[in-house]
């Protein structure tokens, strides 16, 4: 009889202490965090980011994000057990969110129950909008004026004017903190000054603490800036806003003030772009003062809007593009030609490892992928082809010989560096290839048939 209430006894023994291990394990510690970020500042319609790094001995159950007003209700579940989690997660403000500061709870419960909760928070407000140039040609003695309207929803506080170039340090404080001000002060350019371009800034701030930075150029150079070349990169490229594969404008042939282009785009992202003097941001980078409303104009600065293009659901949509850098204005015309697909196209040529039987042999030509994927019908592409050091090419339209379709390009010198950039293409028996010496790599080949424009760059 002893020995069997033994058995009763080790039962409740063993149901006591697991409750008592689960009481601790609900009572454990809680959650730790670490970089967790303190404030955001953003404007209506802008994503943000919520990072931190958080740690829980015992397992994470759930992380969540909220915030009713800006109808945010973030609940991250874990199904496996995860004692450390690296969070970062994007949300987008509404574009009509009021402007003030956001509370945004951020909770971290473990398997056990124990919770802790951490703050972040999101001040939103918009950014002082400038409608003005600050680009100078003065010389030495002569005057330059600041003219132009500077507007805030909050209320202005401060306008800065800076250039150490030419000795400009001169600050407008607004005590009054209006919203729409009328820029109008002038300077004159010290006689000691060395006859270049000098580079500054024009600063506005507001009462949200917002501040917009725009950039002076004032040329003293005593000649007129001439652009000589100007491009566009943005989210229609292959390899999305990168400048250094920006593509470029040519000279309207009447008119040596305005640059043109053809391009294609897509909605979204891809139907976005900024002009550029030089093939990366930093310099000359023209855009709009605001994206949602283009009448504002347009300024050069890296901290301008894109300008968009209106793909209007076309895939692609096609587009000639003008600027004038000198006025900053531009414009978009729809192309409307219609063209009939090629459903095939080939490269031909030498030099490329992977095809050593090719050797300007049309039936071991290179096949493209038309439509890749999904970006259109005139679209073709080739990727990850490994050129040698000695490389020709060009394109046809078949294998079994050179007819009827055969495209070289429209090039004065054939022997280029990469990248190539919206080379354009010349159909016809007879046309150039062109030549790639000591560029050995992996490329890839955008043929767009509808532009008869190819772009080639290296990984």
């Amino acid at each position: 009889m002893k020995s069997l209430l033994k058995i009763p006894f080790a039962i409740v023994l063993f149901a006591t202490l697991f409750m008592a291990c689960d009481d601790d394990e609900k009572s454990g510690t809680p959650p730790t965090a670490d970089n967790v970020t303190a404030e955001i500042m953003a404007k209506p319609g802008d994503e943000i980011v919520f990072e931190g790094t958080f740690n829980a001995e015992a397992g994470f159950s759930k992380i969540t994000l909220s915030n009713s007003e800006i109808m945010l209700d973030k609940e991250i579940v874990f199904a496996n057990r995860v004692t450390q989690y690296f969070l970062d997660y994007t949300f987008t403000l509404a574009d009509d969110a009021e402007l003030k500061v956001y509370d945004i709870t951020i909770s971290a419960e473990t398997l056990g129950g124990a919770t802790e909760s951490f703050v972040t928070k999101v001040d939103v407000a918009t950014l002082p909008t400038v409608n003005a140039s600050f680009d100078f040609s003065a010389l030495p003695g002569e005057n330059i004026v600041f003219k132009g309207t500077i507007t805030d929803d909050q209320g202005l506080t401060a306008i800065k004017l800076q250039n150490a170039g030419i000795g400009l340090d001169h600050t407008i404080e607004l005590a009054d903190n209006p919203k729409s001000y009328e820029l109008d002060y002038t300077y004159t350019i010290p006689l000691a000054m060395e006859m270049k371009m000098h580079n500054g800034t024009v600063e506005v701030t507001n009462t949200a603490n917002r501040l917009t930075s725009l950039p002076m150029k004032v040329n003293c150079s005593g000649a007129d800036v001439v652009y000589e070349n100007i491009y566009v990169a943005g989210g229609f490229q292959w390899s999305t806003w990168t400048p250094e594969l920006g593509l470029p404008m040519d000279k309207d042939p009447e008119d040596d003030r305005w640059f043109e282009i053809l391009l294609h785009c897509w909605d979204d992202d891809a139907e976005k772009l900024k002009f550029l003097g030089q093939l990366s941001w930093s310099g000359d980078n023209w855009g709009l003062v605001d994206s949602s409303d283009p009448s504002k104009g347009m300024v050069n600065s890296e901290d301008s809007e894109a300008v968009l293009l209106g793909a209007n659901g076309a895939n692609p949509a096609y587009k000639k593009v003008r600027f004038n850098p000198y006025l900053m204005q531009y414009t978009v015309e729809d192309m409307t030609e219609t063209v009939t697909p090629r459903t095939e196209m080939y490269i031909v040529g030498k030099g490329f490892p992977g095809h050593p039987d090719l050797d300007w042999n049309p039936e071991a030509a290179i096949p493209m992928t038309q439509n890749p994927y999904g970006y259109g019908e005139h679209i073709f592409l080739a990727e990850d082809l490994e050129f040698s050091d000695d490389v020709d090419l060009k394109f046809i339209g078949q294998t079994d010989g050179w007819g009827p379709y055969d495209a070289g390009f429209d090039v004065s010198e054939q022997e280029v560096t990469a990248p190539v950039s919206w080379v354009k293409i010349k159909e016809g028996d007879g046309s150039k290839d062109l030549k790639f010496k000591n560029q050995a790599g992996t490329y890839t080949i955008l043929y767009d048939y509808y532009l008869k424009r190819v772009q080639i760059w290296k990984k």
